[in-house]
């Protein structure tokens, strides 16, 4: 049977890859500066948009570079040559106290990336009008304070907060920002905000500072030359959906002999590209090849897509349940593709567990390899050395893999023999919930470009693995897409319901909240019954996009209805928090001791950095008080003996009241 591709939109800032230094000059006259030949891939495509259009072409560095103090200033024009772009330009250390210029030759060297180039063309820039319009219709969130010139320029306001160091920064701190993946992470610690009545910029000084905003279908361009005002280093384009929140970092140098005092920004904003994404699994039959988007989870080729239930026939076909149910009995089927799932072809491998291997009637999932030599070598993924290279086939597995199946996985997928991993059930002993170790399996695969699904029975359904940030999530197939691009607000709250008041008061504010960001919305749950259902089905009948991780424990079922979902085992809820921190926004309904274990580590969470700081809300009442209200008053104690931050008193709200809510969100995110 055909089904209808499901499409989603994604929007992107028209960009190339970030370009790498080929050439690097320090300035013989010992300044602190540094002349480098940048290099950019560049596609057809963006090269046919630049046609005649040249001077819409602008260089943007990269945030973390400029959040050092290093500005990226083009000292040329670019050149388009075979597929590639040159720009020459000079880096400059501009923050004084981050002490950059001691070692930055030493920092850039070849291959180092430093931005990209951004297509912006006039036609593309909204008008006063649209920006307006966009406005009043939530299509994004500017700074509170704002202006708008006849021309479309707008003024971003600043926060009244510097940036600055929590230690003094290595050239190893620095290569580890510019170079690492998670480099900017390690920025977000050492990098601390301090607050400031007035924003004052010394005469040749350069500051780091912020603002809040909310991009979702647009970017912005900022205008680096902003005259008298300073100048803005060249990390000059805020992009769609990364845009949002109130660390939107924004550096500042004032070039003048005389100080500056609370500097503004000009800058433009323009509609977004829209792509067409076809998901990565849908249940259909015939899908033309033409009709596949980039991020398809099979190559071009592969026209076939299966449903969960030929997936799951698939299984009952070759590998039929067994009547030993062991840790040990752990077969496997390779498939040469997708389309043979999906048309029934016979597997290439059908592997079941070989002779010789230690008793079936054991039960145990661990067992001491050091000891047992070769033994560690009898699970079924022996068996994959034998596939042929290059091939990429789908790998179907009755169980999420263990140790000494990764392994073998691993190599076969950094050898092109697996492409594809499909698993039934998370865990021998622990059904659908994984082990911290599971976790890192997962991330692993990520980093090897090996897809992971998930033949989920519990949920009758096919699930996507994928990464939102630094945390992986399973998906349904048709809305991978909405999961990476909505903003996520974490709702926490008891196994046991909210009153009739407090379940009516949820289901307005999450209504309001959808309004205010124009709809971009999700929740996020733990996934139980009780305020986390109703939070669900509040979310469910206002077409929010719904989240929940659960947790293996004996007091509470995990409800069916998420959209996208993670599994904990009862001895990694540990890390179970952690995957919360995709979350702009956090709401505690009432609760009793897991919730209050949610408060600490959420609370602890933004203090340390690890999460955004944004406003947290404590909502519900218990008779005629606040529900939370004895804890408002150990917070305030806590700040007035030094034993927790004074933000806590600007970005906590207590109420019973859920129309004060999205007035305090704005508030506390500098919005207008």
């Amino acid at each position: 049977m055909n089904h209808e591709l499901p499409h989603a939109i994604r929007y992107q800032t028209p960009e190339t890859p970030d370009g790498v230094v080929r050439r690097v000059q320090a300035d013989s006259s010992g300044r602190a500066t540094v002349s480098v030949e940048i290099e950019f891939k560049v596609s057809r495509e963006f090269k046919e948009r630049c046609q005649g259009s040249a001077r819409s072409v602008a260089f943007a560095a990269r945030s973390r570079i400029a959040r050092l103090g290093i500005d990226v200033e083009p000292t040329s024009e670019i050149a388009f040559e075979n597929g590639r772009a040159m720009l020459a330009a000079r880096l400059s250390a501009n923050v004084a106290e981050y002490g950059l210029d001691r070692f930055l030759p030493e920092l850039i060297v070849p291959g180092v990336k430093l931005g990209r180039l951004v297509l912006v063309r006039e036609e593309n820039q909204l008008s006063p009008e649209q920006i307006y319009a966009s406005l009043a219709h939530n299509e994004f969130q500017l700074p509170s304070g704002f202006s708008i010139d006849a021309e479309g320029a707008f003024t971003i306001q600043t926060h009244k907060v510097r940036y600055a160091l929590s230690k003094a920064l290595t050239l190893q701190d620095a290569l580890a920002i510019l170079t690492q993946d998670d480099g900017k992470s390690i920025l977000n610690r050492m990098q601390v905000p301090r607050a400031i009545d007035n924003l004052v910029i010394p005469a040749g000084h350069g500051v780091i500072t912020s603002c809040s905003m909310f991009l979702h279908k647009h970017y912005v361009v900022i205008d680096p030359d902003a005259g008298a005002l300073g100048r803005h280093l060249n990390a000059i384009v805020l992009d769609p959906v990364s845009t949002r929140g109130t660390r939107v970092f924004l550096e500042i140098h004032n070039s003048s002999d005389r100080q500056i005092v609370n500097p503004f920004v000009k800058a433009r904003i323009y509609t977004a590209d829209e792509r067409d994404v076809a998901p990565r699994v849908f249940a259909s039959a015939q899908v033309p090849p033409a009709a596949l988007g980039e991020t398809m989870m099979v190559a071009a080729e592969a026209a076939v897509m299966p449903s969960f239930e030929q997936v799951k026939a698939y299984y009952a076909e070759h590998l039929p349940d067994m009547a030993e149910k062991s840790y040990q009995n752990r077969p496997l089927l390779v498939a040469e593709d997708w389309r043979a799932v999906a048309t029934g072809k016979l597997p290439v491998l059908v592997s079941t567990r070989p002779a010789g291997q230690r008793s079936p009637v054991s039960l145990r999932s661990t067992l001491d390899y050091s000891r047992v030599g070769r033994e560690a070598d009898q699970f079924a993924t022996h068996m994959l050395e034998q596939l042929p290279v290059g091939k990429r086939s789908t790998l179907l597995l009755s169980y999420f893999p263990n140790l000494i199946e990764h392994i073998a996985i691993c190599s076969a997928v950094l050898s092109k023999r697996i492409g594809t991993v499909v698993f039934r059930r998370a865990s021998f002993e622990h059904g659908q919930f994984f082990s911290a170790n599971d976790h890192v399996r997962l991330a692993d695969y990520e980093a090897l470009g090996a897809r992971v699904i998930w033949c989920n029975d519990d949920r009758g359904h096919l699930a996507v693995h994928a990464f939102r940030g630094l945390r992986g999530y399973f998906v349904e197939p048709h809305e991978v897409q909405r999961f990476k691009s909505t903003l996520v607000l974490a709702v926490y709250g008891s196994a046991e319901k909210l009153g009739p008041d407090e379940a009516k008061g949820l289901r307005e504010f999450l209504g309001q909240v959808k309004e205010l960001f124009g709809g971009q919305i999700a929740i996020l749950t733990g996934g139980g019954p009780g305020a986390m259902q109703q939070a669900t089905d509040s979310a469910l009948e206002q077409g929010l996009l719904v989240g929940a991780n659960y947790i293996e424990t004996i007091d509470q079922a995990t409800n069916k209805a998420a959209h996208f979902y993670q599994c904990f085992q009862d001895r990694n809820r540990h890390n179970r928090q952690r995957w919360f921190d995709i979350a702009s926004f956090v709401v505690f309904c009432v609760g009793g001791l897991g919730t209050l274990e949610e408060v600490g580590l959420t609370l602890t969470d933004m203090k340390l950095g690890m999460v955004e700081r944004g406003p947290v809300v404590f909502f519900g009442n218990y008779g005629d008080d606040v529900y939370w209200s004895h804890l408002k008053e150990q917070l305030a104690r806590m700040v007035e003996a030094k034993r927790a931050p004074g933000w806590i008193n600007e970005n906590i709200l207590f109420t019973g009241d859920a129309s004060r809510i999205t007035g305090f969100y704005k508030k506390v995110l500098g919005l207008g």
